[in-house]
């Protein structure tokens, strides 16, 4: 079930926030779809808003998007801290929201000891999954999206990658640079999107097909 943009002609907004944005405010900025990171590594960081691995204030901005009947995302940073403790710490902390929103992967390289080591993140799907029975979409920079496409096609997971044309503000982009040239399920087009309702720079993200994809990905995976 791993979505792809090619040929989809339905496609849905929206943007991504972790505890560098404690003054987002779901009512005030427009999207139809809110990813919001709610978990690091496996307890052992804590700093800037985050508590042992939890940022405190992820449930305020879900529970937002929950009363408001928005789709929303919930994002796990790995952190090389050991890939089952990573799955089960994830697991464990967001079942409020299993089955409600979308589970996502962010596999990048800063602050993360197991960079390169698709194994580790091959490890950390199989055990979330055998957990949730729900396959999380995995986020990653477009240069390393090649060496994540075994891992993606063997644990049946889509793709949200990460490519910017550069660093200009913009506002949502139904076309953005560079579309069409590989397939995904979720494209996050630039880190300077600049909307109503908001003074500072957010992340912007097209989903590729409509809501009844996006709920397809929330009850049972990618």
């Amino acid at each position: 079930m791993r979505y792809g943009n090619h040929g989809k002609e339905q496609i849905i907004h929206g943007l991504d926030i972790s505890n560098w944005k404690p003054d987002f405010n779901p009512d005030l900025v427009p999207f139809d779809f809110l990813m919001v990171q709610t978990t690091w590594g496996a307890g052992e960081f804590t700093g800037n808003g985050i508590v042992q691995g939890v940022w405190t204030g992820a449930d305020a901005k879900i529970q937002r998007c929950i009363a408001l009947g928005k789709p929303f995302g919930y994002v796990h940073y790995i952190r090389g801290v050991g890939a089952e403790s990573e799955a089960r710490f994830f697991a464990r902390h967001t079942s409020g929201y299993l089955h409600r929103g979308l589970p996502c992967v962010d596999w990048e390289s800063a602050d993360n000891a197991a960079w390169g080591n698709v194994n580790y993140l091959d490890r950390f799907l199989a055990e979330y999954i055998a957990i949730t029975k729900v396959k999380p979409l995995v986020y990653v920079q477009q240069s390393a999206m090649g060496a994540l496409a075994g891992i993606s096609r063997k644990r049946d997971c889509g793709l949200w990658v990460a490519q910017y044309a550069d660093d200009s503000a913009t506002g949502y982009q139904s076309h953005p640079w560079n579309e069409n040239a590989y397939a995904c399920a979720m494209r996050q087009y630039s880190s300077h999107g600049r909307l109503p309702g908001y003074a500072g720079d957010l992340d912007l993200d097209l989903f590729y097909g409509d809501r009844t994809a996006w709920d397809k990905y929330v009850k049972c995976g990618a």
